[in-house]
């Protein structure tokens, strides 16, 4: 009996032994304490992300500095408060007329592909919201124009005009269709649009793809002309006075009332990888 009984008790031990051995086995890929595992890409910090093609940066962080140019903006009415990865620009109620706007670079303004990645947080939007402008000083549209559009009650609808290169005619543009997003007000939304070397125009929301659409192959010359300032938290028309000689101002247009951070212009379109990679760690924090 105690023979059997210690055959028993020595298989257990062999088991606990294997159990343990094939439990190390398996973590052998485990991060520090505290630490989590990087993104797709190896990427640990947005910083990382396409670090080369990065041509601007606003982080918001107490200022309007330009972290690749060094050069600062100039704040009309807006303030900062807690953002998605530090500090974030805020609005205000429309009837102030807040925004800010920052003299684009040679490098912004000679983007042939480009990508620009954004984070917003607002309630719902009352007229269309812009959120980030490369101006044209002489169009109705911007270079650029990324804006919430008016949708149903609590859905977020994001929007982009942009300027097809310089082809003719000159002042010809195109948009990205709508994204509408349930739920997108008062929480951080991150939205990412891309233009390759193709023509293919892609809108990304949180990291996912949303809407894939085909524009014109980039030309040899620079995708904008007559560029004017880049503006936040207003459409470039709706600045005071207005950047563009296209127009004084429009009533269906409005003011950001929300945050506004981490804004990137690139000089490529990113790759899926490197858009689920700046969403992911841009909401982390890192």
């Amino acid at each position: 009996m105690k023979a059997k009984n210690l055959i028993i008790l020595s298989g257990l031990v062999c088991l606990i032994i294997l159990s343990i051995s094939c439990t190390k086995a398996n973590l052998d890929d485990d991060f520090p304490p505290g630490d989590v595992p990087p993104v797709a890409g190896g990427y640990t910090t947005a910083d990382q992300v396409a670090a080369a093609n990065l041509v601007a940066y606003w982080g918001f962080n107490g200022d309007l500095k330009d972290g690749v140019s060094g050069v600062s903006g100039t704040n009309s009415g807006m303030s900062y408060s807690e953002g998605i990865k530090g500090q974030a620009l805020t609005g205000a109620v429309a009837a102030n007329k807040a925004y800010a706007t920052a003299t684009p670079s040679d490098a912004v303004k000679n983007l042939k592909a480009y990508s620009i990645s954004l984070w917003v947080n607002t309630p719902q939007n009352v007229g269309a919201t812009g959120l980030v402008s490369i101006g044209h000083k002489s169009e109705f549209w911007a270079n650029v124009n990324i804006f919430l559009d008016n949708g149903p009650a609590g859905v977020g609808r994001f929007k982009t005009i942009f300027r097809n290169n310089n082809n003719t005619p000159a002042n010809y543009q195109a948009d990205n269709g709508v994204q509408d997003v349930s739920g997108a007000f008062n929480t951080w939304v991150n939205y990412i649009i891309t233009y390759d070397e193709t023509g293919v125009v892609r809108s990304y929301i949180n990291g996912s793809l949303t809407t894939t659409k085909t524009g014109t192959p980039v030309p040899t010359q620079p995708q904008f002309s007559n560029v004017g300032p880049v503006v936040f938290g207003a459409l470039h028309f709706m600045t005071v006075p207005s950047s563009t000689s296209g127009s004084t101002g429009e009533g269906w247009a409005g003011y950001l009332s929300g945050k506004l951070d981490e804004v990137r212009i690139y000089n490529k379109a990113l790759t899926p990888i490197e858009v689920s990679a700046l969403a992911i760690l841009e909401r982390r924090g890192q």
